[in-house]
């Protein structure tokens, strides 16, 4: 019977980080796709697969990261596996680095969550910089833009993912 509780409690766990994906992921696509701050619009997903990965450790960030990527890769307009591959490893790495070498607060995952809106706005433009590099200046821009334009949405990632409950699972 406690084994039955014990998983009974994770697939409520999963329901729940699976609804904040997709509310998150809705936000991201419907809301803020809209606002642009001199032609950047910002990300979210990044921002929170690090904080699940700081909170849950890194084999449970790395399958959020998966689950995330893969859906941001098919809200998309193009087939790729950009973020199918990127999140599980921003998310494997925020849990890892906080699980065995440093701490929970909140200037840790400041730091991952800085770390992860930069990563991911550097390989977007990676391409285009290696194959338009008299354009550089322009992408680095653009790059710093979307990175400083998603700071503020760590904090709401933060704390949604600091609000679910440990109990569960």
């Amino acid at each position: 019977m406690e084994v039955l509780l014990r998983y009974w409690n994770r697939a409520r766990r999963g329901t729940l980080y699976f609804l904040v994906l997709v509310l998150y992921l809705v936000m991201q696509d419907v809301v803020l796709s809209h606002i642009a701050l001199l032609g950047v619009r910002a990300m979210f997903l990044p921002a929170l697969v690090a904080a699940v990965g700081h909170f849950e450790g890194g084999w449970r960030g790395g399958l959020f990261g998966v689950a995330a990527g893969v859906f941001q890769d098919l809200s998309g307009t193009e087939i790729t596996l950009f973020f199918t591959l990127l999140y599980p490893l921003i998310g494997f790495l925020a849990g890892f680095f906080t699980e065995f070498l440093l701490n929970r607060h909140f200037y840790v995952y400041a730091i991952f969550g800085f770390a992860a809106l930069f990563l991911t706005a550097f390989l977007q433009m990676f391409p285009l910089l290696l194959s338009h590099g008299e354009n550089a200046l322009a992408l680095w821009k653009t790059c710093i833009l979307q990175t400083l334009w998603s700071l503020p949405y760590l904090l709401p990632a933060y704390y949604t993912i600091n609000a679910l409950p440990k109990r569960l699972g």
